[in-house]
């Protein structure tokens, strides 16, 4: 296999060149956009919410119920969860609600957790 050089045409419209400051600063900015403080404060989009129903399908479902519409009384109602604290959120799925709730922080990943809060803030 012959050897990428600097200027090369990897493809039609690729060419590869050395990364430079004004790329790192595009990364940088849209590393900031997928915090936790940018998941909490944009509003879902519908692919974001389609995500997260598939986690929450996944992880959730099973305690809080299909589309969030809790099958019991001991799993908190989701629909009823104030969309405006994330970090209670966080920290709920993190951590657990012992008695009932398992710290699921191992378990799921930042993007995950960022999904599932789009889905809970923009779901059923």
């Amino acid at each position: 296999m012959p050897r990428i050089r600097y200027g090369d045409v990897i493809s039609d419209t690729c060419v590869r060149a050395p990364i430079g400051l004004a790329q790192l600063a595009a990364v940088a900015f849209c590393a900031l956009l997928t915090t936790p403080a940018a998941a909490q404060s944009a509003p879902p989009t519908p692919a974001q919410v389609d995500e997260g129903r598939l986690i929450y399908d996944d992880f959730c479902a099973t305690c809080h119920g299909r589309d969030m519409v809790t099958p019991g009384l001991v799993a908190f109602d989701l629909r009823k969860f104030p969309k405006e604290d994330f970090a209670r959120f966080q920290n709920s799925v993190l951590n657990g609600k012992p008695p009932a709730m398992p710290a699921w922080r191992d378990k799921v990943s930042q993007e995950e957790l960022n999904l599932l809060w789009a889905y809970v803030r923009g779901g059923p």
